[in-house]
């Protein structure tokens, strides 16, 4: 039993519950993680296809730069062909043979796209050549640096000697029998020939093509000469794209465009070309391909998720509804409501509203049972203790007229004292069956009134007293109620019968219930009286205290006594009774 303002114990705790998810939610949640593969194997694949479109791109454009640079692949490459011939033919003529230079003219009248060739000596001079003259060539550096790494190379002139146009020269070594450098075979083509070749094959303005040498010397460009470094990729030089395998990539030019580059071999370790055009956007239907990728499962998702949810609210959730509605009108009015949203619901929902029907009458009528049985021995209580306040009534007014016949003072007191405590008894009993609960007293209410009656009974037969109360509310068990009530008007009775004026001539009864300030769930109840100034008290052997030791027994409570200041005091300390619930006996 729990004291006032103490909380009830909570012996048995409610099981912790996690967050709410609604089905709903984790349906969504269930059907993403089903469609999240397929989704995934369709973006790969898009973004697959996608890559081998890039590389295929990639491609083409690497034989579009083969294409637009045939006319220099094809010139150059030939040339080279006949100038290695011509330095086998040259290994063992002199350069100023008459044969010689026959030789190159021959070789100049069979291909007319030559406008030059010759025999050029390690210093540069040539006695054997196609005009028949000695004269010294004007790229004496480029000489110079095929003396010092004889190779097959291909130059750029900007001024022929023969033909005073721009020209490509294209040179190879000639060694001795013993594996000495004796010169090289020199041919010479105009640009004018190619650029007629490239116009004649429809190329569009938007190609740029710069054609070069591993040193990075720039032999023919599409492009002004002034302009050559912008159509160049970004920090790159013509060095690094020399040499390697062809290949194709993105970059921005030196005049910050985005363009497509590609990088062919016209003639291994001799010659080489760079073509580019303007970066591109996504292939036709690349980016339809890519969202139709996107698009596609998140689609099905949609759709799958609307499915799913409008079913399972339909199917699921409404009905589920309506059962809750008919449980949460159950459970807070005791009225089973008809559920009608169930006639097109799944029979395993339709079996649940018939378990939950059936349950609700059984609950319903044992609850009825329940109650008369309570209210049928509510009542029985009732009139017991009815009985019992009338006996015990009936018993103090016998007692009361044998009082009047006695003679003696000491058995009048005696059967006085009796009646007291069987007013006291009654007064119990009376509280039990006027208190709307049964099994709960209000022992500070209980523990008022006996003492009251106490000394309305007693202020007829000696002089008045000042009655106080200091009450907590406190209920108690019947079992409890009835020893404390009567060990209250065994120890007001005595506090009455030795009550005398203190020092201030005030004559005093003080009852108090309080909780016990050492200890949780027990109280205290003192009963005070006042003294004489001086006066003594022995311990107390007479008939009351011998009570008070009994109803204290009853209550497994400790009885302290004393007087102090003026005033005599009885404590008693004992527990309230652990509440008890149903199904305890």
């Amino acid at each position: 039993m729990s004291g006032p303002g103490q909380p009830a114990p909570q012996d048995d705790a409610p099981p912790r519950r996690g967050p709410r998810r609604s089905l709903l939610t984790i349906v969504a949640a269930v059907l993403t993680l089903a469609l999240l593969p397929v989704g995934s194997l369709a973006l790969l694949q898009t973004l697959r296809s996608i890559e081998v479109a890039d590389e295929n791109y990639r491609n083409d454009r690497l034989a579009e730069a083969v294409r637009i640079a045939t006319p220099e692949r094809e010139a150059i490459v030939s040339s080279l062909g006949l100038a290695t011939g011509l330095a086998e033919a040259l290994a063992t003529r002199a350069p100023d043979d008459p044969e010689c230079t026959a030789l190159m003219r021959r070789t100049v009248a069979r291909h007319p796209r030559l406008g030059f060739a010759g025999f050029v000596e390690p210093g540069g001079r040539t006695a054997c050549n196609s005009t028949g003259a000695a004269f010294t060539v004007s790229l004496a550096e480029t000489a110079r640096r095929l003396s010092a790494d004889p190779r097959p190379d291909v130059t750029f002139n900007p001024a022929g000697r023969v033909s005073d146009a721009p020209v490509i020269v294209v040179s190879h070594p000639v060694h001795a029998p013993g594996g000495d450098l004796r010169g090289f075979a020199a041919l010479s083509f105009p640009v004018r020939l190619l650029d007629e070749a490239r116009a004649s094959m429809g190329i569009g303005p938007e190609a740029d093509l710069v054609t070069f040498t591993p040193e990075g010397e720039v032999i023919t460009a599409s492009t002004d000469a002034s302009t050559v470094d912008d159509a160049l990729p970004e920090d790159m030089t013509l060095p690094e794209l020399a040499g390697g395998n062809a290949r194709s990539f993105a970059a921005r030019n030196g005049a910050g465009e985005a363009r497509q580059f590609a990088v062919v071999s016209l003639a291994p370790g001799a010659a080489y070309a760079l073509a580019s055009w303007p970066a591109r956007g996504p292939l036709p239907g690349q980016t339809l391909l890519l969202l139709s990728s996107l698009s596609f499962p998140l689609a099905m998702w949609l759709v799958s998720l609307a499915v799913a949810l409008l079913s399972i609210h339909r199917l699921v959730l409404r009905p589920i509804g309506s059962l809750r509605r008919a449980m949460r009108s159950f459970a807070d009015r005791r009225k089973i409501p008809a559920t009608r949203d169930l006639s097109h619901a799944a029979a395993e929902l339709r079996d649940i509203e018939g378990t939950f029907h059936r349950m609700a009458e059984t609950i319903a009528h044992d609850e009825a049972d329940l109650e008369n049985k309570i209210y049928e021995r509510e009542v029985l209580l009732r009139e017991v203790h009815h009985r019992v306040k009338n006996n015990l009534q009936l018993m103090s007014s016998i007692m009361n007229m044998q009082a009047r016949r006695a003679t003696s003072p000491e058995v009048r007191a005696a059967i006085r004292n009796l009646q007291d405590r069987l007013a006291s008894l009654a007064t119990v009993h009376r509280t039990l069956y006027q208190s709307g609960d049964m099994a709960q007293v209000r022992a500070d209410a209980l523990i008022e009134e006996v003492v009251r009656e106490l000394v309305a009974l007693a202020s007829s037969a000696r002089a008045p007293v000042d009655l106080r109360f200091d009450l907590d509310p406190v209920t108690l068990e019947p079992d409890q109620a009835a020893p404390l009530a009567l060990l209250t008007a065994e120890a007001a009775t005595n506090a009455l019968k030795y009550a005398a004026p203190d020092a201030a001539g005030a004559r005093w009864l003080r009852v108090a219930l309080k909780p016990d300030d050492a200890a949780a769930a027990r109280f205290v109840l003192t009963v005070e009286n006042s003294l004489a100034p001086g006066a003594e008290t022995e311990e107390a052997q007479g008939l009351g205290s011998m009570l008070i030791r009994a109803f204290a027994s009853q209550l497994e409570a400790r009885v302290d006594h004393g007087a102090t200041d003026g005033r005599y005091a009885v404590a008693v300390r004992f527990a309230a009774a652990p509440e008890r619930r149903p199904g305890d006996g």
